[in-house]
């Protein structure tokens, strides 16, 4: 795998640890790896195997299709916006996530009330 590939994989799983709000020793902790291994995973140093891969996907319900290629779920998108959002390349496709995310927060306060 190229340096660019890994160290995109690396800012999209420290994107999804952060949201988790956890530190990256607690995180690293609960999948079962040393921070120091997730620490250069997240800055693209090193990759990670299957085995890793599924154990960050399955603890935190993660997308492995989102770790790997940065594709959002489509669950609830149009067909012709899921087309375009994996068609996306960063920082682009950076910025439309924290806006689907800020839109989601919203959608689910209203619906609280």
């Amino acid at each position: 795998m190229d340096k660019d590939t890994m160290l995109h994989i690396g800012k999209r799983l420290r994107r999804l640890r952060e949201k988790t709000k956890l530190t990256r020793e607690r995180f690293a902790e609960r999948v079962g790896i040393s921070p120091q291994f997730l620490a250069e995973i997240e800055n693209g140093k090193k990759g990670m195997s299957a085995d890793t891969l599924y154990k960050i996907c399955d603890t935190f319900d993660f997308s492995a299709d989102y770790i790997l290629f940065g594709r959002i779920s489509s669950d609830n998108l149009t067909k012709s916006t899921s087309e375009t959002l994996n068609l996306l390349s960063e920082p682009y496709l950076s910025y439309t996530e924290d806006i689907i995310e800020i839109v989601d927060k919203i959608i689910n306060e209203v619906q609280k009330k």
